[in-house]
Formats: C-alpha cells, structure tokens, sequence
C-alpha cells in the first residue's frame, strides 16, 4: 500500500493504545476506490505482527440492509461462545437480537439498549483476554440495528484493550450518525505514491503523461489499478487526448454511478454533455443542452445532488472519475450527439479550432479536413497530455486520412514524436504499420535506427542510421551530420571504435555549415581539446538548427565534444547548460542521454552524491520510456558509484541486472562498465586476483564485455590488480599494444594513465619518473580519485623503498582525498599504509573527531569504555549490527583498526 502516511500512523497509535489497555475508535471517510477496505486490511495485518491482537470484521452488504442485526451477527459469530460471560438479561437480548433462541423478545425500547449494551459488554469480555480490534467496512450499507449498537459501544468504550476502525463511503447516507468519533478523510493518493502503484502493476510512465492520468482520476487507487488492467498504457491515453475522460472499468463506473442514476432522462443527457465538453466552460455546457432540445434547467438535479457544482461561468464534477463515469456509460449514438451539439455551438460562437476536436471523436468515416485540423492541433494535445497524447491525435488523425498516402504520413510523424519522447517500443508498432506500405526508405531507416539506438542493438542503430545519412548527405547535409553523430554514438556503445571514427570523419566531407565542420573536428581531437572553451560555448548559437527548431540538438553537440575533453570542470558546465534546455523543451529521449553524460562527468570529478542522483534520474527516466540501452548504462553507473564507496551488495546487484540487460542487446559500453565496477569493487576489497579477472573480460577481442573506450580508461587499474595479484605479463602486453596504437593515448589524461600503468609495472630505476609524470598531468587536478589512486599508488612505492618522509606526505594526501570523497575501502588502505609508513596516529581532537557523524562518536565513546556492541545498542537503541557499522565507519577517520586503540584517544 503506497502512501497514506498520516492514516498508517494513525492507525499504528490506535493499535497501540489498544494494546497498552487504552480503547479507542477511528471512522475513515472517502468515496469509492479511495483505498479504505486497502487500510482496514493494513490494520488487520498489523494486529497479527508483533503482540498479536484477537481481529473481529465485518462488512455491510447492500442487499441485506434491511435484515435488522444481520451485521452484527456476521461480526460475533466467531465469540458467541462469550456469552454464557453476560448478565441474563444482556445475553438474552443479544440472542434474541440475534436470532439464536425462540424466546419473545422484551420491549422494543429496552431490547433495543440491552442489545447495545450486550455488544459493549461481550466486545469487552473478548477484549479481557488479549487486546481486540474490531473492524466494519461499508458502514452506509450495515443494517440500522446493527450500526447503532457498533456505535452505542464505540461511544462508550473505556479502558478496554480495544480498537474499533469504521469505513464510510461518501457520499452515500448512513443508517447513523458517527459524530463525536475521531474521523480521517480519505483523499487521492499524491503523485509519487500514485506512479509507484502503477509501477506496482506494470505501468511506469513519464511524468507528464503520469501526471495527467493522476488529473482524470483524482489518484483514486481503484480506478489507477484497473486503469493498469489495460496492459498497455497508450491504450488509456487516446480517451484522454480526444475527450479529457479515461476508460473506466465497470467497478468503477458501477462505483461512481449511482447518483447517476437516479436522475431523469433529461437530467443525464444534460450530464453527459458535461462530461463531453472538457473545458468545463457553462456557456458551452448549456448552449449545446439546449441544441438538444433539454430544459434550461436540466443540470440542476444533478448540482443539487451534489454530482456537479456550477458558479455561472463553469461547471465543475464534484470527482474526475464521475465525468469519466458519465462518460463511459453512455451509449456511443448518446457521446455523438453530445459531441456534435457542442460542436455546432462552438462553431456558431467562433471557435472553430476547439469544435474540430469534437467533430473528431463524433466521426466515423475519413474526413480530410478534420484529419488535417487534428494534426495541425498536435501541438496542443501534447501540451495537454504530453507526447502520448499527441501521438493518441496524430494516429486518430491518421485513420480519418482519405488517402493512404496522408495516413501513412501522419503515422510516420506520429512515430517520430514517440522516439523524441523516449518511447521506441511505441515507435516500433508505429513503424510496423507501415512497413508494408511505400515509406521512403531514408525515413525507414531514420525510423528503425533511433528505434534501436534507444531500445535495441546499437549495432544494429549504426547500420540503419549510416544508410540513413548517406541517403540524406546530399539534400539535408545538416540532417545527416546529426544522423552521422548518433550513429558515432551507437557504435561507440556496440564498441566499435573504428566505426565510431568513421562515423565521425564523414562529417567532414559533407557540404555542412562551418561551424558543424568544426564540432565534426572537435569529435576528432576531442581528448585533446582541439575546440577550445571559447567555442563550445559559442558553438551552439552558430550551428543551424535542427528540423524540429529548437535548440537543444546544437547544445547536445557542444556537451558530447565537451564530455570527451579534458576540462571537466567546463564539461560539467555545459551539460547543466543543456540539460536546461532539454528539460524545458521536454524532449525525454535526448534528457536521457544528457543525465548520462552528466552523471558520468561527476564521476570523474568526484562529485559522487550528484552523480549518484543523476543516475538515478537518469535510470527512472529510461524505464519510464522503455531507453533499455540507457536502462544498462545507468544501472552500471549505479554500480561504479557504489564500488568506489565500498558498498558491495549494492555494486553486485546493479552490475548483476546491467548485464542481464545489456547482453542480449550488445550494449558493451554498459557492460563494460558494469564489469569495470566489479574490477573496482575486488581491488577496493583487497582481492587483486578477481580484480584482474573481471578487468581482463574488457580488453578480450570477442568478449561480451570488451570495449575499448572504457577499456582504455580502466587500463592502470587492470595493471594494479595484475601487478598486486603477481601475474604483470599479460598487463604488460596490453600496455605495450595500447601504446603501439596513437588512439589510445591521446589527451593529457589519457598521457597519465599510460605513465601510471609504466609505473606499475617498471622496475625501480624508471618507476619514479613515471609516477611524477602521471601526477604532472594536467586535467588530473580535476579528477580527485584518480589522482589520489596515484598517490597512493606512488606512496606505496617510496614506502617500499625506504623513502618514509616523502611516503608519508603523499600517503597522507591521499588519505585525506579518499575521506573527503567517500572512498572508504581506499581510505582504509592509504590510512594503513600511512601508518606503516610510520605517520603518527592522528589525534582526534577537534580536526579529527569532526570527521565522525554524532552517532559514530557517541559509540566510539562508550566503545572506549569497553561496553560490548549489545551493550552499546541498549543503550543508544541500535541494533548490535548497527553499532558494528558505526565503528566500522569510526576506525579509519580515527587512524586506528582497534577497539583496544580508542582507549588511547580523547573523544570528549
């Protein structure tokens, strides 16, 4: 159950008053499907856990309304075996009340109280022997007799072990009046907990379109859950684009029509034109009433039962889901008149444009001028309902084409619109509509290339979108340098360097813009740096735009020419820079690739908690959209964040599920990626043999996970786990095959590495040059990790030979740069090995201690003392677990591996 925090906490303090012999009572108030019955069972189960608690339920049943006492006996029929306990006059009551004994019942009036009074007493007596906690769902359908003997008790409960929870629906009558109890009102559930039920049951969708299905239902739980018993869900979006209503199942309707249906025939016509005209306008409302010929007046039963309210100028549903209701339950003949009425008085008061949409959903038979008018107003219906609503009007537009021609095209748009979205499964049935038809094959292999780039192969995306610009090169040069720099970003991500390259340098040759030549060139040398700052930064406003007019496509080269520079401080920039745009212009597909590159960028710079939460962002974002290559590529970034912290179950469970993922779909820079992290995590825990093992699957011709552009930057760490693990050779080889290759080596970053790497594996005379020139790289100031892997790297070496003083310095650098980051099994090995060095340990004081969290402090303290983890959780009330993970967590930023060793150290 998602949500409903304060109800859940409410309902925790009920139980637990009731379990401390204190009584209470608690009426949950809320209309159909808001998720009562959900919180009455959340009670039930919380009554078994812990101090298991005797659960006594029933619930009203509307056929049995009129059955004087049926609900009572269905709620004691478990503890009628308690009544022999009752005075003789309450017991005999209760079973005459009851139906159990042939005697003649008393006088009404004091049958009627006795019974009452037996309820309270017998609901007690079950109470004495553990505590009770009595339930009634459907309140408004319990029998008079029964309701008012439940709510006699409730009235009157006293220091009983006992808890009673009552469900009222609204805004049906009640056979009582529950006032004077504590009551919570029950309302839709928010956003977030809203799309986590949907994800629940299969759905996970982008915000906007999350968010408009959240408008149209209110977030009533009921109807979000059949809504996801579609299966698919475009299917709800169409009702939604074209008529602001959502197909409701029939307990739902069932659920939101029975005020409806008391009203009169003129009174429903006159509702459903509510319901049909979506902007709530009154005018409109009443106008085309009357164009059906219904009284001037034909809305107000249905205000005074309080289904719709009207101010004059708007008519409002009390709840979404009654319109959708309305709606849904009407014949089809009904909806088109309706639809036609308002259309007809939209056209005769000038707004031709809003009556189009309404002639739309009244048409059965192709229109031209209506599929014309609907795609024009495409735009509309996606700032309405997002991308899935404009793809729900361009595809009804399509079918009301009069020509196979026209409906082929507006589908192919329609496809288009849904991979700007992020939405390839989409984009592929789209495409497979059409594929029988004469499409133009560079739209066909623009189409399937961007399919598989954000869903499929992306070996398969390069082939498709290398037709496609080789097809677009002479007539839209400009559109195919963006088809050819996608196309360098599938291969690249298939880990085909050379492809990428090729990709690249056909830029080049086409009879493109200066400035698109010179972003082709900054792709090239972009290592080196080769387009300074200056121009990435005035790049995007000199490239011409894309087909679709903004801006974003230009930022996007400028942030990839960035990502692959040296400067990622400026890298950095530029991505917040475009992700700025990006958001605004809502284009989903290409804000995935940003929070990659993003995220991926403060990596390097060790800004670990952002990176962190792009990646998360990132990650929801392509499950939302169906992006499975990003989903591996953020789900391996989830797992390098948590290789460098130290956290091992979780680095295992995301690379675990990014190569499930990225296997079959030949993603090698996200498995890659994933296994690197496994490499990282080995070598953070002391296990260079599994460090070497997995490192070495990236640089093996052939293997699943080999790809040699994070290869390359995983190569000094290959070493390190082939060096520690005492096997160098094949190390030594791939450096050596490294180096023969320019590629490999270009950019000062790069130049670092490969002097690391010479370093690792030299002998003494020319180790120390190597490792001087590594940490003299520049760029290497930016990246906090690696250049503290350096010096912890360099310190060890002088520690090895003899040098302590200058060992000690670095060590001390790098411990420091590994505490500040979060690096904890790194911090734990340079702290080790600067103290073995012969560092003093460092005194906390008030420099050191600060370093410890309040928790971490106070039980180093009594740690101090000598208390035992159990010890020290009683009294701090943590789990023994926990407070081992606070020491664990203490000992290094203290300079200590001990218990014994915090005796020594003042923490006060």
């Amino acid at each position: 159950m998602h949500g409903r925090h304060r109800e859940r906490e409410a309902i925790a303090r009920l139980l637990a008053d009731a379990r401390g012999g204190r009584s209470g009572a608690l009426v949950l108030r809320g209309e159909a499907g808001i998720g009562k019955s959900a919180l009455l069972r959340h009670a039930a189960e919380s009554a078994a856990t812990s101090e298991p608690m005797h659960v006594l339920a029933c619930a009203g049943v509307e056929s049995e309304v009129e059955h004087a006492f049926s609900g009572l006996l269905g709620l004691l029929r478990p503890v009628l075996h308690h009544l022999d306990a009752l005075p003789g006059a309450q017991a005999e009551a209760l079973r005459g009340a009851l139906g159990l004994t042939d005697s003649a019942a008393p006088d009404f009036l004091v049958s009627d109280f006795l019974v009452s009074a037996a309820v309270l007493t017998l609901l007690a007596e079950v109470a004495a022997d553990r505590p009770l906690l009595v339930i009634v769902d459907d309140v408004q359908w319990l029998d008079h007799a029964s309701a008012a003997a439940l709510l006699f008790a409730a009235r009157r409960l006293a220091d009983e072990p006992l808890a009673m929870l009552l469900a009222v629906r609204e805004p049906e009558p009640l056979p009582v009046n529950t006032a004077g109890l504590t009551e919570l009102v029950l309302h839709g559930l928010p956003p977030e907990d809203a799309a986590l039920l949907l994800e629940e049951h299969g759905w996970t969708l982008p915000v906007r379109q999350r968010d408009a299905l959240f408008t149209a239902t209110g977030g009533n739980p009921l109807a979000l859950i059949e809504l996801a018993r579609l299966d698919e869900p475009d299917r709800a979006m169409p009702d939604l684009a074209m008529t602001g209503t959502l197909p409701v199942s029939t307990r739902v309707r069932a659920a939101f029509l029975r005020q409806v249906e008391a009203l009169s025939a003129d009174g429903r016509a006159a509702l459903l034109v509510a319901a049909a005209e979506e902007t709530g306008d009154a005018g409109t409302v009443l106008g085309a009433a009357a164009r059906l010929g219904l009284p001037a007046d034909a809305l107000g039963p249905a205000e005074r039962s309080g289904l719709v309210q009207l101010n004059g100028i708007k008519v409002g549903f009390r709840h979404p889901l009654i319109r959708s209701a309305v709606y849904a339950d009407a014949p089809f003949d009904h909806r088109r008149a309706a639809h036609l009425a308002i259309a007809a008085h939209l056209d005769a008061t000038g707004r031709d444009d809003q009556a189009i949409w309404h002639r739309a959903v009244a048409t059965t038979a192709p229109d031209e001028k209506i599929a014309t008018a609907l795609e024009h107003s495409a735009d509309a219906a996606r700032r309405r309902g997002g991308a899935a609503a404009a793809i729900s009007v361009l595809r009804h537009a399509a079918r009301l084409s009069e020509s196979p021609a026209d409906r082929r095209q507006r589908t192919v748009t329609a496809a288009f619109v849904a991979l700007d979205a992020g939405r390839p499964g989409l984009a592929r049935t789209l495409v497979d509509q059409v594929m029988a038809e004469p499409v133009p094959a560079v739209t066909l292999a623009q189409l399937n290339g961007i399919i598989e780039l954000y869903g499929g192969d992306p070996a398969i995306a390069y082939s498709h979108l290398m037709r496609c610009a080789e097809l677009m090169a002479s007539t839209e040069p400009e559109e195919a340098a963006w088809t050819l720099l996608l196309a360098a970003g599938s291969a690249l991500h298939a880990g085909d360097m050379e492809a990428s390259l090729l990709a690249t340098r056909r830029i080049t040759d086409l009879d493109c813009s200066p400035a698109t030549l010179r972003a082709a060139e900054g792709l090239l040398g972009g290592f080196e740096g080769v387009v300074t700052g200056a121009e990435l930064w005035e790049l995007p406003g000199t490239m011409p735009r894309g087909r679709g007019g903004g801006d974003e496509r230009q930022w996007m080269w400028a942030t990839v020419i960035g990502w692959m520079g040296p400067d990622d401080h400026q890298a950095l920039r530029l991505v917040e820079a475009t992700g700025r745009r990006v958001r605004a212009e809502g284009s989903a597909a290409l804000l995935t690739e940003v929070l990659f590159y993003h995220a991926d960028i403060e990596f390097r710079l060790g800004r670990w908690a952002e990176g962190t939460a792009h990646a998360e962002e990132g990650l929801r974002f392509s499950y939302e959209t169906g992006q499975r290559g990003w989903t591996a590529n953020f789900l391996a970034q989830s797992a390098r964040f948590a290789a460098v912290r130290g956290e091992a179950a979780a680095c295992r469970r995301y690379a675990r599920r990014a190569l499930e993922i990225a296997f079959p779909l030949r993603e090698r820079v996200a498995a890659a990626t994933a296994t690197g992290a496994l490499g990282l995590l080995a070598l953070g825990e002391g296990a260079p043999a599994e460090a070497f093992a997995e490192l070495m699957r990236l640089f093996e011709r052939g293997s699943p996970q080999s790809n040699d552009f994070v290869a390359l930057a995983m190569l000094p760490d290959l070493v390190e786990a082939a060096v520690h693990a005492g096997n160098p050779e094949p190390a030594r080889l791939i450096v050596e095959a490294v180096e023969s290759q320019s590629a490999g080596i270009r950019g000062p970053v790069a130049l670092s590495r490969m002097h690391l790497s010479h370093a690792m594996l030299s002998g003494d005379a020319h180790a120390e040059s190597h490792y001087r020139s590594a940490l003299a790289s520049s760029g290497l100031d930016q990246r906090l990790f690696d250049r503290a892997r350096i010096e912890l790297l360099y310190g060890e070496w002088l520690h090895r030979n003899h040098r302590g003083i200058e060992a000690r310095a670095m060590l001390r650098a790098a411990s420091e740069t590994f505490e500040a980051l979060g690096a904890e099994p790194w911090a734990r090995r340079a702290l080790a090995r600067f103290r073995a060095a012969g560092g003093a340990r460092p005194r906390p004081g008030r420099a050191v201690a600060a370093l410890l969290s309040p928790q971490e402090l106070e039980v180093s303290r009594l740690a101090a003392r000598g208390l035992s983890n159990r010890e020290i959780g009683d009294r701090m009330h943590l789990s023994p677990r926990t407070v081992g993970s606070h020491l664990y967590r203490a000992f290094p930023k203290l300079g200590i591996s001990t218990r014994a060793e915090l005796r020594d150290l003042d923490l006060d």
